[in-house]
Parts: C-alpha cells; structure tokens; sequence
C-alpha cells in the first residue's frame, strides 16, 4: 500500500508540473520588454519624407525635396568642391550615425571612383520619392505618407457566411 501511495503522489507530482509547464505563455510579447519598439522600415521612410517638407503643411513635394538635399549635400561637402570626398564621406557617416544609430543610412559612392556627386548623394531619396509617390503628381500627400493603424487588418462584414455572426 505504501509504494501504491508514493506512485501515486510522484505520478501526481509530475502531472501538476506538466499543467503548470503547458498552460499559456503570460508576460509581454516577444520584443515589449518594456523597451520602445524601434520604428520599421515604412514609419522610417515616412519621417524621412516628412523631413524634407520645408513649409511644414504636411505635403512634400519633389522641390521641397531637392532644396532640402542641397542643404545637406553642401554641409556635407566642407570644401565646397562641388563633390563628397572619402574624408568628408566619413566624416557624415559618423555624423549620421551619431544622429540616428543603426537606422542610420550611410553614404554610399556608388559608382566607386572615392567620391560622391550630388545625383549619388539624392539617389536614396529620389528612389524613395518615387516609390511612395503613387499618383505621380510630384508630391507626397498626407495621405501617401500615412501609415496604416496596427491591428486594422480586414474586418469581415457582420452577416457574411464564414464571416462571423449574423446582427
């Protein structure tokens, strides 16, 4: 009787541990540790468009765009040569990074010939103009730099078979 009641209690011990060990996973979820989740790469392209709107009205326009890339181009090139040296490259680069961390884009000599022109320096944001520029009208709407809700998926219509309940 007595090895019948030590099965019993071990049995029991290790059907508590395996409830206990196979339940819901409670706590935050995976990356809200209490640290803000670093922008993704939409809201990145947005606040970087939204910073070239130089009369702040919510619109950016492919003028407004240029104006505020010669601005930085010509910080950037300290000797006023008309192009970004290797030094001067670096030099932005650390600046850039120092400003933004990882999310940082750095300047990159594409053509690989140790300098950077002004069409190298404005290709990122050209490219990026251009593709959240949906209408082609040469400006970027609040409604283009709009980020979607999180969580606003689709909504199925209430009534609709598989869609869920009838009202």
């Amino acid at each position: 009787m007595r090895s019948f009641l030590r099965i019993f209690a071990v049995a029991a011990a290790i059907v508590v541990v395996a409830t206990a060990c196979g339940g819901p996973r409670r706590g935050p979820p995976v990356g809200m540790m209490g640290f803000p989740q670093p922008p993704g790469e939409p809201e990145q392209n947005v606040r970087f468009m939204l910073s070239f709107d130089g009369n702040s009205d919510g619109t950016v326009t492919r003028d407004e765009m240029e104006a505020a890339l010669r601005r930085q181009f010509d910080a950037a090139d300290t000797n006023h040569d008309g192009r970004i040296d290797l030094a001067e490259m670096q030099a932005e680069n650390d600046r850039r990074y120092r400003a933004a961390g990882t999310a940082a884009s750095p300047l990159i000599d594409w053509n690989q010939n140790s300098q950077i022109d002004f069409d190298e320096f404005a290709t990122t944001a050209r490219s990026m103009f251009a593709e959240m520029d949906k209408d082609k009208d040469g400006k970027l709407a609040p409604d283009e730099l709009r980020l979607p809700r999180p969580g606003r998926g689709f909504v199925p219509m209430m009534g609709e078979p598989g869609r869920g309940p009838r009202r």
